[in-house]
């Protein structure tokens, strides 16, 4: 389907599949094959979800909080909602891996 995430598009559904093992050692696994922690959370990026975000939905209460942001937390807000916030972290690790 034309809304699906880049890469998965002939995909009826999709897995992702985290496996804590004893150590605390973490595997991640998307459709059965292994891959990096960054490559799921790129993967739920690229559909503009972030298990983390708290600001998808704000909570009765809540308002006040986010009324109150400072600038910046509303741009990483805003950031995050739109998608764009992937490519922005991707552009950081980039220039951290030129300046070495």
């Amino acid at each position: 389907p034309s809304n699906s995430p880049i890469g998965y598009e002939t995909f009826k559904q999709i897995t992702v599949t985290r496996q804590i093992a004893i150590g605390g050692k973490n595997k991640y696994i998307i459709n059965g094959h292994t891959v990096q922690q960054s490559q799921v959370q790129n993967f739920f990026h690229s559909v503009q979800l972030n298990v983390n975000n708290p600001h998808f939905l704000i909570m009765q209460g809540r308002i006040t909080k986010v009324l109150n942001m400072k600038p910046e937390e509303i741009l990483s807000m805003i950031e995050e909602a739109a998608g764009t916030r992937m490519f922005e972290t991707k552009k950081q690790a980039a220039l951290k891996t030129i300046e070495k």
